[in-house]
């Protein structure tokens, strides 16, 4: 049970990282306006998002993970 409660608890975590990753990407380009003039650049920014999102995912599930394990070590799970 404790490994399903691990497994939700990092799909939490990582669900609110990317969404407020999301967040400020969006609130930022509505602010600035596009971020893109040609393709190229479109292209760039995508690449920018994607790469973004994936450091994002990848730092909150290792965040996660050591969180619960601390949990778990104290005995609060």
């Amino acid at each position: 049970m404790s490994i399903v409660k691990g497994m939700l608890f990092v799909i939490f975590v990582v669900v609110l990282a990317a969404v407020a990753f999301n967040g400020v990407y969006v609130a930022i380009s509505v602010y600035f306006g596009p971020f893109y003039e040609g393709d190229a650049d479109q292209s760039r920014n995508f690449s920018i998002w994607l790469l973004g999102n994936a450091v994002v995912i990848l730092i909150s599930a290792v965040t996660g993970v050591v969180s619960y394990r601390r949990q778990l070590r104290r005995g609060q799970v």
